[in-house]
């Protein structure tokens, strides 16, 4: 098949997870993290902030906290969602993901 794809939630737990699979393939087959484009990550939003039609979606916590303080430190008027899993989000998100 020729890759593989790492699916873990975008929380703290998901990153460590994350690191224990890199960290397994590192020491049983080396070699395949040598060869270009075999290791892929399949990556979801943690938080996104809706209002109207305008929406935003942030793969990272540090990310969203940057865009919050554009704002002036005040989210009011926007729809936050935190993404705790995969299985957080709704059909429709899903395939927005694979598309």
């Amino acid at each position: 098949y020729g890759h593989l794809m790492i699916m873990t939630d975008q929380d703290h737990d998901g990153s460590h997870i994350k690191g224990l699979l890199i960290n397994f393939l590192h020491h049983f087959f080396p070699s395949l993290l040598k060869v270009p484009g075999f290791l892929v990550e399949f990556i979801t939003p943690i938080i996104k902030a809706t209002k109207g039609k305008q929406s935003h979606a942030f793969y990272t916590l540090p990310e969203y906290e940057a865009w919050k303080e554009s704002l002036g430190g005040s989210t009011k008027g926007w729809g936050i969602k935190y993404y705790k899993g995969l299985g957080t989000s709704t059909a429709a998100e899903a395939k927005e993901y694979f598309a």
